[in-house]
């Protein structure tokens, strides 16, 4: 599958090296492979579509292969902030488009799988230690997506997180 992602026409034209945004970064554990998964900018993507009215989208897509067989995958959304200045509907909104839409329907015949491991990021600069998160994390935490019959949650994480092999 990576090697598909990588000759894919259209996605191959949206994959990087990184995950970064704004000096705001994911990394990879030391036993993670550099040719065992892909970074796709779902927001450049969407971007580069010249839309009227653009849908809200994550930054990053990554997808890898897990050390036993299968594929995992972590969706990255990283803001450049201190605070709570984000609107928690527009951020749900943008792990609504790139599951519903990105995966599911534009890109479903290569993305759509039974993935082992999906991990949602909102990566920011926010405290995110129980007794200081603030009132829209907390919310957003609470925010549920249903992808191929599993329940995720969007979970909060501190500059630079790092991403885990799946088994």
């Amino acid at each position: 599958m990576i090697n598909e992602l990588n000759n894919h026409a259209t996605l191959s034209q949206y994959i990087e090296e990184n995950c970064c945004e704004n000096k705001i970064c994911v990394s990879f554990d030391n036993d993670i492979n550099r040719d065992s998964y892909v970074i796709i900018k779902v927001d450049k993507y969407y971007n580069s579509l010249n839309l009227g009215d653009t849908p809200p989208s994550v930054d990053c897509l990554i997808i890898r292969k897990c050390k036993y067989g299968g594929y995992g995958i972590t969706i990255v959304e990283l803001k450049n902030i201190n605070e709570t200045r984000f609107r928690k509907e527009n951020l749900a909104l943008k792990f609504k488009t790139t599951l519903d839409d990105f995966i599911k329907i534009r890109f479903g015949t290569i993305l759509d799988i039974d993935y082992k491991d999906i991990k949602l990021y909102f990566v920011s600069k926010q405290e995110i230690y129980k007794r200081d998160l603030s009132l829209k994390l907390e919310l957003l935490m609470n925010v549920k997506f249903k992808f191929n019959g599993k329940s995720l949650m969007i979970q909060p994480k501190m500059p630079t997180p790092t991403i885990k092999n799946c088994y």
